[in-house]
């Protein structure tokens, strides 16, 4: 079970008015909720304060602790056990770092929708530095769409059901290239309560530029050779979804892994994409995000995306 979160906060105009979406969490098996606000004294000093001292620290902690106690007292009414944390320097160490201590199942980031009317959507990350966090942290990161309060004017009424959060886990897609780090998240899906998910998705792309040039004979080894690779998975989910049930889909497709994906998901209404990523050391930063397809799947953000490392 996903017992215990730690939740990243960041306060200002951006900040999700739709607490409620815990709710659904509870469904998984979260019980206990850890707030976390990080202080990035690196960007007051370029912003807020021409000189920065520990008055005013104290006086963005007050005002934090404020807010902190309001979103506690909110999550408690739906029976989550709740505490908060404050600290001070980079928002990355210090939610890895609180994410290690606290030992939790898994981090909850958000990332903010404006709807489809610009250029397909128009996201950003609070200010958070989301791709620093997944490259460092250990832990499962669940990247949560959310509809802002200043923008829920620019979004229509479709729209916003595709952002509805109350379904996340009922029909889920898991999305792998059968590598090593991709297969790890098979030991979350199976932290899922098995009646949560009504219908899971295997789904896989044959990048073309790999098998543009394959006869026909390659082909047919290569089909051979995946339809055994989804055998495994579905035996290493001990059978909890199977054709025979119904609860369970396989897909491949043949094109670019990342447009291939986005396009399915928009396709058939996807709440939930789960999938492996395999980057762990800072140094290697920018090989492991330049060309990533878990890097734009983040970017474009089609739904909330559960990352496993």
């Amino acid at each position: 079970m996903l017992n215990t979160a730690l939740y990243s906060i960041n306060f200002g105009e951006f900040f999700f008015e739709n607490l409620d979406c815990f709710a659904n969490l509870a469904k998984i098996g979260l019980k206990e909720i850890v707030l976390i606000h990080v202080i990035d004294i690196n960007k007051l000093q370029h912003s807020l304060y021409s000189r920065y001292n520990k008055e005013d620290e104290e006086k963005i902690r007050k005002f934090s602790k404020i807010k902190l106690e309001d979103i506690k007292n909110n999550l408690e009414k739906y029976g989550f056990g709740v505490s908060y944390v404050i600290r001070t320097g980079n928002i990355a160490d210090e939610i890895v770092g609180e994410a290690e201590k606290e030992d939790v199942d898994f981090i909850i980031l958000d990332k903010k929708a404006v709807g489809k009317s610009k250029t397909n959507a128009f996201f950003a990350f609070y200010d958070s530095p989301l791709y620093e966090i997944i490259a460092k942290s250990k832990k499962p990161v669940l990247i949560t769409k959310r509809i802002l309060m200043h923008s829920s004017s620019l979004i229509k009424n479709d729209e916003k059901d595709d952002l509805d959060c109350k379904n996340t886990f009922t029909d889920v897609m898991f999305a792998t290239d059968f590598s090593e780090s991709s297969l790890k998240a098979i030991y979350v899906l199976d932290k899922i309560p098995a009646d949560i998910i009504k219908t899971m998705t295997l789904f896989t792309v044959l990048d073309e530029k790999y098998i543009r040039n394959l006869d026909q004979n390659a082909m047919k080894k290569l089909e051979l050779d995946i339809a055994g690779k989804f055998e495994g998975i579905i035996e290493d989910l001990r059978y909890r979804y199977s054709k025979e049930k119904n609860n369970l889909n396989i897909a491949v497709r043949k094109g670019t892994p990342c447009k291939e994906i986005i396009s399915f998901i928009l396709q058939t209404d996807k709440k939930l994409l789960i999938i492996g990523y395999k980057g762990e050391d800072k140094e290697k930063l920018k090989e492991i995000f330049l060309g990533s397809t878990a890097q734009r799947l983040i970017g474009a953000l089609p739904c909330s995306i559960l990352v496993v490392k």
